[in-house]
């Protein structure tokens, strides 16, 4: 079969990672792919070249040529299965599709709706050409759905699945791990909240005083988390050491995992967190609670609540013998439900109903 993924771009994000393993799994399995950004390459664009997946880089501005560009590609290169990840790439990438006679057109919505009227009437009109619109969790589809200009029926869920990064020779900079170690993956963004969970480590720390906190990701929030380590007097017990291509060798470190967002659909990170068996802290964003809960491998608490988060944080650090076990829960469910090729075998399932082989 021959596939073809379009995304905004090949930055280092947890979209992004995921479109980069699904097209490299389907290679694999002997399937001809091609990658189409619609915004700017990236620095996963590498992974996929070593892989022999090609990938086009197509650039948003003028919006016809974006169109006309797609349209062209698609027209030479014949694709059974076009698959648009996120607004953008299927307003385009499915009307260049479906005018190319692509057999099979399918987008995934990686988030949640953005509620914002023009956006979402655009996704919506280009998805009336797609055979499904998968969302990345029950609470994501729920929210999809939301929005008078969904339609409803073509909605599915199709959970993220994910596998955990190889780990790498050591490149921690000389961060030497001394307490009880909480990791945070993601870009510092305000949609991961990163300031409510630096609160709340100031608070666990008056009760777990060998608490740090290790935060890989890069982002605009930056500065401003720098500013308020330094306010709350936490320096020594919080490391920001940036963007990871070893993500892996930090989960085998870290004892317990945690994200604070306020917006998720299923993050990636937080998968590979349950793969390396490892306890989460969520937030009721998105599908975390429900995997979590579903799964018995860690606790969900509020958004935006420090002290609800520091009381989770000390709850597990007390009991850090119960841990292993907690773990264990965890990466069961992983595998059972969010594996790489359990996510893949759904996705070449939709292909197939009317695709040639």
């Amino acid at each position: 079969m021959k596939i073809h993924h379009v995304l905004d771009s090949l930055a280092i994000g947890g979209a992004e990672i995921l479109v980069v393993n699904l097209a490299k799994f389907q290679k694999a399995a002997g399937h001809d792919v091609y990658v189409h950004t619609v915004l700017r390459d990236g620095p996963l664009a590498a992974d996929l070249k070593s892989a022999a997946i090609p990938v086009f880089a197509h650039r948003s501005t003028p919006k016809l040529l974006l169109l006309a560009n797609l349209y062209r590609a698609f027209r030479r290169e014949r694709p059974d299965v076009v698959h648009c990840h996120n607004i953008l790439p299927t307003v385009y990438g499915a009307v260049a599709a479906k005018l190319a006679g692509t057999p099979a057109i399918v987008s995934t919505r990686h988030g949640l709706s953005t509620h914002d009227a023009r956006r979402e009437r655009k996704f919506w009109f280009a998805a009336r050409y797609c055979r499904c619109v998968a969302a990345v969790s029950d609470a994501a589809l729920r929210d999809l759905a939301s929005d008078p200009w969904a339609a409803c029926k073509k909605l599915v869920t199709i959970y993220n699945g994910a596998q955990l990064p190889p780990a790498k020779p050591e490149t921690t900079g000389g961060i030497v791990k001394r307490g009880l170690a909480l990791i945070s993956v993601g870009r510092l963004t305000w949609q991961k909240d990163f300031p409510c969970l630096l609160r709340a480590l100031a608070l666990a720390r008056r009760e777990v005083f060998d608490l740090e906190l290790w935060i890989l990701g890069e982002g605009s929030e930056r500065g401003r988390l720098e500013v308020l380590i330094d306010e709350l007097g936490i320096r020594e017990a919080v490391k920001l050491p940036g963007m990871s291509d070893n993500v892996g060798h930090w989960l085998n470190r870290a004892d317990v995992f945690v994200l604070s967002s306020v917006s998720e659909g299923l993050p990636i990170s937080l998968l590979e967190a349950m793969s390396a068996g490892i306890p989460a802290i969520v937030t009721d964003a998105g599908g975390m609670p429900e995997v979590v809960k579903a799964s018995g491998g860690g606790l969900v608490v509020p958004q935006s609540q420090p002290a609800a988060l520091a009381e989770a944080i000390v709850t597990l650090a007390r009991t850090r013998e119960r841990l292993p076990a907690i773990g264990k829960a965890a990466r069961e469910h992983y595998l059972r439900h969010f594996t790489l090729e359990r996510m893949a075998e759904q996705y070449m399932a939709v292909y197939g109903q009317g695709a040639t082989n």
